[in-house]
């Protein structure tokens, strides 16, 4: 029988490529020009982002310090089969569209690096951060400003003067930029867990402890007006004296919360509007609590083994990876657990200085 060819007309061709995998796209862009040129075409990569592939989960882990210091440490992706290592990295932050935000503190001074696991893709953020003193607690966040669809890194510390400095890396111009706050920020000793990302409709949040409002508050910065906002959060002192860190759920910022009349029991608090809080669910749980996802969280059972946990229908779904540092916290050793979606967006740095993304 004779070879044939099949012909494909071009808007089944393009649902078909919508479809594909990021690590099949990479490899399509050598079947023609005209394939290149539509996979590196950033509209075709927002559109691939919104097809509705279900997440991936990305496990990491962070090696433990020696004498050396935490030069010697580093973040390996472990849930791949070639994985990559990025020495020196501590601390991973994201997702946002697919990319994350990877950084260190050695001897005082912040470097940042911007990372695309499904493309492999990093982009170190040369300019270092302003130096902080010793007492100083060092905050970052990462996400989009959807005025200029340009993706943006905010930095700010307090030093125990209660004396601010706020930096902002814009990916379109490739540097940082120190400003001023118009608001008053809160004074604040510590930061709170990210159980996923804390990112939402062009805003990144934080779980402070200090501030305003009993022992802890809530910070937002809006990328699109570089302001910062104070918000209080649920219940009083009940709910913040147990706050165990952020995450989003039904497209809400909420906070995950021990609830201390019942053993090993927690609540989550949605954030309705600024000031306004739903408490959506209260659950019991005995195992360690590493990631969150939807209605989903991501624990460690025996064995080392991660679970799923449906905090509506508590119904619980081993996940099919075990790892020995899945016990451990990354800050001391052990692995990370996150989701994010594949993207073909690109952080990589054109040769005329401009980014393309």
């Amino acid at each position: 029988m004779d070879d044939c060819v099949v012909y494909f007309p071009e808007g089944i061709q393009m649902d078909i490529l919508l479809r594909c995998p990021v690590k099949s796209l990479l490899r399509f862009k050598c079947v023609s020009k005209s394939w290149y040129a539509l996979i590196k075409n950033p509209k075709f990569a927002q559109q691939h982002l919104k097809n509705g592939s279900p997440p991936q989960l990305l496990t990491y882990t962070v090696g433990t310090s020696d004498d050396a210091g935490q030069d010697s440490r580093s973040i390996t992706l472990i849930s791949e089969e070639n994985p990559q290592t990025f020495k020196g990295m501590t601390h991973l932050i994201g997702s946002v569209d697919g990319l994350f935000l990877m950084y260190k503190t050695i001897d005082t001074v912040i470097s940042c690096a911007l990372w695309n696991p499904a493309t492999r893709e990093v982009r170190s953020l040369h300019l270092p951060l302003p130096a902080p003193i010793i007492y100083d607690v060092p905050v970052l966040g990462f996400g989009l400003d959807p005025l200029t669809n340009d993706y943006k890194v905010v930095y700010f510390h307090c030093d125990c003067w209660h004396k601010y400095t706020t930096s902002i890396y814009s990916c379109s111009r490739g540097s940082w930029r120190i400003f001023k706050p118009k608001e008053s920020l809160p004074f604040y000793t510590d930061v709170k867990n990210t159980f996923g990302t804390a990112y939402l409709n062009g805003a990144y949040y934080w779980l402070l402890r200090g501030g305003n409002h009993c022992n802890y508050t809530i910070l937002s910065f809006k990328f699109g007006s570089e302001m910062f906002e104070e918000i209080e959060g649920p219940d009083g002192n009940v709910v913040y004296t147990f706050a165990l860190g952020l995450m989003l759920i039904d497209d809400s910022i909420a906070i995950l919360n021990y609830n201390p009349c019942s053993m090993l029991a927690y609540d989550i608090w949605a954030l309705i509007q600024p000031g306004v809080w739903n408490k959506i669910v209260t659950f019991q749980l005995f195992t360690p609590i590493k990631s969150f996802y939807d209605s989903y969280l991501i624990s460690v059972v025996k064995a080392s083994q991660l679970v799923s946990y449906n905090v509506r229908t508590n119904k619980m779904m081993y996940l099919g990876f075990q790892h020995s540092g899945l016990s451990k916290h990354p800050t001391f050793g052990g692995c990370g657990v996150t989701y994010y979606k594949e993207s073909l967006v690109t952080i990589k740095q054109q040769e005329d200085g401009e980014p393309d993304h």
